[in-house]
């Protein structure tokens, strides 16, 4: 075994842990690992850190060109979670250095939060938990104003592994599918029917609308006014994907004029950013809204973090190929 030492830059301190699983599960390795932890991740602490690290491990912060610039070294990015649309991989493909993500993280838990805030928006879940705990009975208010999801058409807006995986929870509720991918080439992996379509007929028809996809330069605002005034008035939108690509603006003009049913959101404007304290969306009672949960489950962030994140550290130490490349 190689006897050479890596400096590891972990720059997300939620991540602080890595360190002690490395030197539980991969002891000799680990010993050639030198870990420093940033205190916050910010741009200017990351780029007076990165000189000289080996590999750099990231979550929620941005890695940037400017970052990038002063890693000298850096011959490996491992981004820990399903999008790395906060690492400029044109950048890091310049100076030579692989990004990984983390594999299929967030499949399970993203779907079953996706699931949730469908079954949550239809419900009225938020109000009657509200108004149930200030003394209110508001069972007639309701009558007949929620909703099941069986039999209803959910469109899914990206199906990739997480898209899939909200398919077959969604399936299970007795709801009818269709989704719009232009980069699916079959759906031979899911056992039930669903349907190919056009954003355009997606919007249209669908009972739900569900973004699923990674936030490119392709899917960055995909859903603005035009596609929102498209969709039915008794539709709910979805988004556990990135926030910016929905149009927040047009989509908080929407709910409020009533022409969509309701939202549930779990994500906001860029990577895991929150949204803005002045945000009409934080005011409407026909959205629920999440901080940004959806895959950060206990089982989940073991699996990313400490399984695939860190074993594909670990490969790289080792001078093995790191899987789930990106760039």
């Amino acid at each position: 075994m190689s006897s050479r030492r890596f400096k590891v830059l972990i720059a997300d301190p939620m991540l602080r842990s890595m360190i002690d699983h490395a030197k539980n599960r991969f002891p000799e390795d680990a010993a050639r690992l030198d870990f420093e932890v940033v205190e916050q991740g910010s741009e200017q602490e990351l780029v007076a850190k990165v000189p000289g690290v080996d590999i750099l491990v990231s979550a929620r912060n941005r890695v940037n060109r400017n970052i990038l610039e002063k890693a000298d070294k850096v011959i490996f990015i491992q981004q820990c979670g399903a999008g790395y649309d906060n690492i400029d991989l044109k950048a890091a493909r310049e100076r030579g250095i692989n990004v990984s993500n983390a594999g299929g993280a967030g499949v399970i838990p993203v779907a079953e939060h996706t699931l949730m805030l469908m079954l949550a928006i239809s419900k009225n879940l938020v109000r009657c938990d509200r108004t149930m705990k200030a003394g209110e009975y508001i069972l007639e208010e309701c009558v007949g104003r929620v909703y099941e999801l069986r039999d209803k058409l959910l469109g899914i807006v990206g199906m990739g592994k997480i898209g899939a995986q909200v398919a077959r929870l969604a399936n299970g509720f007795g709801m009818k599918i269709q989704y719009f991918d232009p980069y699916r080439k079959d759906t031979k992996d899911l056992d039930f029917t669903v349907k190919s379509v056009s954003l355009d007929e997606l919007l249209k028809t669908s009972d739900y609308v569900s973004i699923n996809a990674l936030l490119t330069p392709d899917t960055r605002g995909l859903i603005g006014r035009k596609q929102l005034e498209m969709m039915k008035p008794t539709a709910y939108l979805i988004n556990t994907s990135r926030g910016a690509i929905v149009d927040e603006e047009a989509l908080a003009d929407i709910l409020e004029q009533k022409k969509i049913r309701g939202a549930g959101l779990d994500v906001y404007a860029e990577h895991g950013d929150p949204p803005p304290k002045n945000s009409r969306l934080l005011k409407l009672d026909n959205v629920v809204l999440t901080p940004h949960i959806g895959g950060v489950t206990a089982e989940d962030l073991h699996r990313n973090f400490y399984e695939t994140s860190l074993g594909n550290i670990i490969r790289v130490v080792r001078g093995e190929e790191p899987k789930y490349v990106v760039n």
